[in-house]
């Protein structure tokens, strides 16, 4: 654990180079910048911008991902197809072929309701 920095103090040169790489090795390791910012009693900002100065590429939200990344485009071509399949397995052949009617039906707007009246008084 690296010594804790005074609370506040501008961090510059080389002192902040060094403190770059030691921060990115722990980033690579799998810390978390939060982890990172409260052992050295920094914020989670100047940690989170001293590592994007260094050109550190940063996790997604949630932290460490298992596995591979995997593209929009695939993965969504793959469940498209995979609904395709089933689609026309469970569906008779002539409704498969049918194309889906849209209905052109607004909805109606919403009506203003007015405020009741207070009752006439009598004179």
């Amino acid at each position: 654990m690296a010594k804790a920095l005074a609370k506040g103090s501008r961090i510059t040169g080389a002192q902040r180079t060094t403190l770059a790489s030691q921060y990115a090795k722990r980033y690579a390791a799998g810390e978390s910048i939060r982890k990172i910012a409260d052992d050295a009693g920094r914020s989670f900002g100047f940690v989170h911008g001293v590592l994007k100065e260094a050109g550190v590429e940063l996790r997604g939200r949630g932290g460490a991902t298992r596995g591979v990344k995997k593209t929009a485009s695939s993965s969504a071509a793959k469940k498209t197809t995979a609904a395709k399949k089933t689609a026309t397995k469970k569906a008779p052949a002539k409704a498969a072929k049918a194309p889906a009617k849209k209905s052109a039906a607004k909805k109606a707007p919403a009506k203003k309701t007015t405020a009741k009246k207070a009752p006439a008084r009598k004179r």
